[in-house]
């Protein structure tokens, strides 16, 4: 027996890798057998004493029975759980056995059985949860005090996002907080919005504070240098942060050392990422073909013959689309296959912590690459980082935050600092030209050049290369940056700290972009730009902290003065002289300069702020705070603002009268209201300017000055007003937590430029007159499900707002943004166009109307949209489909959003499940102009091929005759054909962990080692027809939801190694 249980034992070793905890279990055999021996020997068959039956109840402090405890017999797996009443039975092998009694929401206990046969245990209840440290504005409260609506995001699920980004961890995470993940490219950020919509024109982004700075980008910090965020939301929270509060507030706090010895880890994951959703388009015989019934539908509407060779159309065929379609020509080459690949992705991380009493440390390296999924788009960062804590004294504490970092980012269609070019200019964009260009035509001549589309007899579109697009473009922009803060805290007595804290956030730009002169780009004049950026950005800030208690009376006060400046550089040059291709910089120009600007702005702020917290008991809340800013951005009578906040809590759960009132382990009401400002608008819009021009006097050009905006010095921040009203309850000793918020806020004072009279001399002039409000619910949810060595614990939110425009200027009228309305009584940038009603099957409803541009070349025909006659000259419908007709066509905001997360342990395994959604929104998918419409030259949605072909032969009812310019149109180009279905489920992220067993990593000397599988985006269930439903082409609010051509969104799987040494 022992033979066999040493051998066993060293299987165990290695079968521990496979089936966890195998070598723990023969090890507690091998012990158990020798506790049993005499000799100390183990014992062999035959002498192995009788078991102990053991029993008792488990009850909770009140002494009623829990049942579901779950009872182990340390060091095996065996065990037992307790009945209804809280009793339980178990046999043991001797005296020395120890029992491990776990259940959900009490803290653990281990107990030796000894001579005892009967065990009973009282669980004390784990207030952890509640003890939670949540961070606010300017200082932290346990979770239970909290008055105002903050939700967190821990380390464990930052980092098991695996995400390049910090702000892309908040994806389907926090309910009310709506994160989009707008574009594939490397390094791109999502867009963020908390609560809705509150502004027009002067932004709608949260504020983010790193480390307590205020900072407005945060592309070049390491996720996994982040311990937590946390979103302040309601007013209460955020009204500490004054004029930059009205969008919510993200603060980031990065991790820290610890007191022990020094804890040294590496993090490596390397992988692999592709497109996430492809589009199904027309293959090279449907395109032929509906290029082909397009050239004769334009023929038969001109009144041509087509009963002769096509080639001798008056409009003819081009002799390419014959070709296919006889199959002489047989290349079918989908262009899309030619820039797409498969992207690598790596990520090397370094970090040591630790610490003494009198010095903690945390530093970490990064080295991260991401190569986009499109040919040369490629994103690297390195940064360092560290974090240190010094005790100088008894009273005075120094902290220190070093961040310096180097970005290089390569783009495609455009590049450069404060992205003065980007990728949405489709003519140079090689995903639009691969879209659009056929799929007969090879990219290549034979002899390795690129075919050039051009624009000739026999191109099926204007185009370029796609392929030399996105490998000959030259566009990279480079990034120095460097954030860093040092806190000072003396305590001049034991309830009164005084905290200074000084910091800079440095950021140096450069970009640069070179498109050469060749047949694949039209023969374009070979251009290129310079520029670059620097901005420099100081804060001081010197707080007051006070505690008190008197018996059960409880203060905390916070007064503080700080003041923030950032200056701000930019230059631009451009030239289209280049003399040849070879030399892709501005000294090859010979000093001829096409363009180019400067700029030099600058920002400051000053503020006073103030909060006091009162609790009585920990029972009965009360928070008030006041910030006042003064802003340079604003007109000298109106440069300070107030901005207070006052909130109630109560715990209920507290009251004598829910002592009995088992199943509810907390209870809390929350109310706030409070004032918030955006002053996210330019920095001189408040003063007259002048702008130089030029002039032509005596047949000479000469420059002068005219003057260029009035001045307006009453100018001030958008304002908000919120009110919230939240509860949070936890039942079965917080098992279950569900928090549940309702929010109305009104957003005053919005930034608009409104017609002022012409004896001016100006047609408008920006002033504070619109207003818009919101108001939403938003449920977080949290349970666990299961307890013991199987651990199931689910995270789920929900939220919901709508949003309304309430006033617009003087006169109130509209603003049209493309296929975007702000109207009064709508959301902002509601979807506005024509609405359809299928196509017109026959001559019979054709002649029923109402018609396109009657008598026109591109008039109404049989097989065209069917447009809805909303109105006319007088009001009322008129037979005729024009400007008049444009109204509200759908919402680019869904009903609902959603996000829940499942995490699954057992042993050394785990598994984590991430989703996200939205539900009840459109898509203004404006790549249908070309790839959903009757331009019979532009490749089409697969679709589409059903198309009507006859009055016998009407096709879906949806998809139009093809025609072919000048009698093919872009009828109606926002128009209701081009909304797409914006709802979509996705499966955000995907973790499988396996730590190995500390037999093996002991052996190793290493203090641990986990394995990961890493998934994120794997799924997607929508019925959108385009890359991604989760677009929105501009941060503007007036034009949300629109997409064209936008980069995809990349799925990926990562392959994980953390060894702690």
């Amino acid at each position: 027996m022992e033979k066999l249980v040493r051998i066993l034992l060293l299987l165990g070793v290695g079968m521990g890798g496979v089936y966890p905890g195998f070598s723990q279990t023969l090890a507690s055999v091998k012990h158990l057998q020798e506790q049993n021996s005499p000799t100390g020997r183990m014992n062999v068959a035959g002498e192995q004493a009788a078991d102990i039956s053991v029993q008792g109840t488990v009850s909770d402090e009140k002494g009623e029975g829990l049942p579901g405890v779950s009872i182990l017999l340390k060091g095996t797996q065996k065990g037992s759980t307790t009945d209804a009443n809280g009793r339980y039975k178990l046999d043991v092998p001797n005296t020395a056995a120890t029992l491990i009694f776990s259940f959900v929401g009490y803290a653990s206990q281990e107990i030796v059985v000894g001579s005892r046969t009967s065990v009973n245990v009282t669980l004390v209840a784990d207030d952890k949860t509640l003890n939670e440290v949540v961070v606010i504005g300017y200082g932290t409260v346990q979770k239970k005090d909290l008055t105002g609506a903050v939700a967190s995001v821990g380390s464990k699920s930052i980092q098991e996002m695996a995400a390049p980004r910090i702000d892309q961890a908040l994806i389907g995470k926090v309910a009310g907080v709506q994160v989009k993940p707008v574009s594939g490219e490397p390094g791109a950020a999502p867009q963020i919005r908390i609560r809705g919509v509150g502004s027009i024109s002067a932004g709608a982004g949260p504020l983010y504070v790193v480390d307590g700075f205020p900072i407005s980008s945060i592309q070049n910090l390491n996720p996994n240098d982040v311990e937590t965020i946390d979103v302040l939301k309601d007013a209460s929270a955020t009204a500490i942060y004054g004029s930059r509060g009205a969008n919510g507030v993200v603060i980031i706090n990065t991790k820290r050392g610890k007191l022990g010895k020094a804890a040294i880890n590496f993090n490596y994951q390397f992988g692999f990422q592709n497109i996430a959703k492809r589009p199904v388009l027309q293959t090279g015989i449907e395109e032929a073909q509906h290029y082909f019934d397009g050239v004769r539908n334009r023929n038969l509407d001109e009144g041509n013959d087509v009963s002769g060779n096509p080639l001798n159309w008056k409009a003819p065929v081009p002799q390419t689309i014959l070709d296919v379609l006889s199959g002489k020509l047989t290349t079918n080459e989908d262009p899309l296959d030619a820039i797409l690949r498969s992207g690598p992705q790596q990520q090397y991380q370094l970090t040591a912590s630790g610490g003494s009493e009198n010095m903690r440390y945390a530093i970490s390296g990064e080295y991260f690459n991401q190569d986009g999924i499109i040919l040369n788009t490629n994103f690297k960062r390195y940064s360092v980082r560290a974090n240190l804590d010094a005790r100088l004294s008894p009273k005075l504490t120094l902290k220190v935050n070093l961040n310096p970092s180097y970005t290089d980012k390569f783009n495609v269609g455009g590049a450069g600092a404060e992205d003065v070019a980007t990728f949405s200019d489709i003519t140079n964009n090689p995903l639009y030209n691969a879209l659009v260009i056929p799929t007969y035509q090879s990219l290549l001549n034979p002899d390795g050049s690129y075919y050039p589309f051009g624009n000739g007899l026999d191109a099926v579109v204007t185009s370029k290369n796609p392929l030399a697009l996105a490998k000959e473009i030259k566009a990279r922009q480079k990034g120095v940056g460097f954030l860093g803060n040092t806190f000072i805290d003396y305590a001049i007595m034991d309830n009164l700290k005084v905290n200074v804290m000084l910091g800079i956030n440095l950021m140096n730009i450069k970009g640069s972009y070179f498109k050469p002169q060749m047949a694949a780009f039209l023969n374009e004049l070979a251009s290129g730009t310079d520029n670059a950026s620097q901005r420099l950005n100081w804060i001081t800030e010197t707080t007051l902290n006070y505690t008190k208690s008197l018996g059960k009376h409880n203060f905390t006060g916070l007064l503080g003065y700080t003041t923030q400046r950032e200056t701000f550089e930019y230059n631009s040059l451009t030239s289209n002289r280049y003399p040849n291709n070879l030399v892709p910089t501005l000294s090859a120009v010979s000093g001829i300069l096409t363009g180019g600007s400067s700029n030099v702005a600058e920002w400051s702020l000053v503020s006073y702020l103030g909060r006091i917290n009162y609790n009585y008991n920990s029972k009965y809340y009360v928070t008030a705070s006041l910030r006042t800013d003064g802003s340079s951005r604003f007109g000298a009578q109106n440069k300070y603002g107030l901005f207070p906040s006052a909130a109630l809590a109560w715990r209920i759960s507290d009251e004598n009268f829910m002592k009995d009132v088992r199943f509810i382990s907390e209870l809390k009401l929350r109310t706030s209201y409070g004032k918030t400002g955006n002053n996210n608008i330019g920095n001189y819009d408040h003063l007259a300017t002048i702008n130089y021009e030029k002039y032509v006097l005596g047949g000479t050009g000469v420059g002068g000055f005219s003057p260029g905006r009035l001045a307006n010095p009453n100018l001030t921040w958008e304002t908000q007003q919120q009110v919230n009203v939240g509860v949070d309850v936890s039942f079965l000793n917080s098992r279950i937590a569900l928090s549940l918020d309702h929010f109305r806020s009104k957003n005053t004072d919005l930034l608009l430029n409104v017609n002022i009279p012409d004896i001016t001399g100006f047609n408008t002039a920006l002033q504070n007159i619109g207003e818009v409000k919101n108001t939403g619910w938003e449920i977080t949810l949290n349970s666990f499900n299961t307890q013991g060595a199987f651990k199931w614990e689910t995270s789920l939110n929900f939220s919901a707002y709508k949003n309304e425009v309430v006033r617009l200027g003087p006169s109130g009228d509209p603003i049209i943004s493309g296929g975007n309305i702000t109207m009064i009584g709508q959301p902002v940038g509601m979807f506005y166009g024509w609405l359809t009603d299928g196509i017109f099957k026959t001559k019979a409803e054709l002649d029923r109307g109402p018609l396109w541009n009657p008598g026109g070349r591109d008039a109404s025909r049989v097989g065209d949209v069917r447009f809805i006659d909303v109105s006319g000259p007088n009001g009322t419908p008129d037979g005729v489909i024009n400007s008049l007709d444009r109204t509200v066509m759908g919402s680019p905001y869904p009903d609902f959003y959603y996000g829940m997360t499942n995490s699954f342990s057992f042993k050394n395994l785990s598994l984590s499940i991430s989703l996200q959604g939205v539900q009840g929104n459109s898509v203004l998918a404006l790549s249908r102009e070309q790839l959903a419409n009757d331009r019979a030259r532009f490749r089409q949605y697969a679709f589409m091929n059903n198309y009507w072909k006859s009055e016998t032969e009407p096709g879906d009812g949806y998809s139009v005759r093809p025609n072919d310019v000048p009698t093919g149109n872009f009828r109606g180009t926002y128009s209701q054909r081009w909304l797409d279905d914006g709802s979509y489920l996705r499966i955000n992220n995907i973790v499988l962990g396996y730590v190995l067993p500390e037999a093996i990593t002991r052996k190793a000397k290493l203090s641990s080692v986990r394995l990961s599988v890493t998934a994120n985006n794997p799924f997607l269930f929508t019925k959108f027809i385009g890359f991604n439903p989760d677009v929105s082409r501009s941060d503007s609010p007036l034009t949300p939801g629109n997409e064209r051509y936008d980069y995809p969104t990349a799925k990926s799987l990562l392959f994980g190694i953390n060894i702690g040494f």
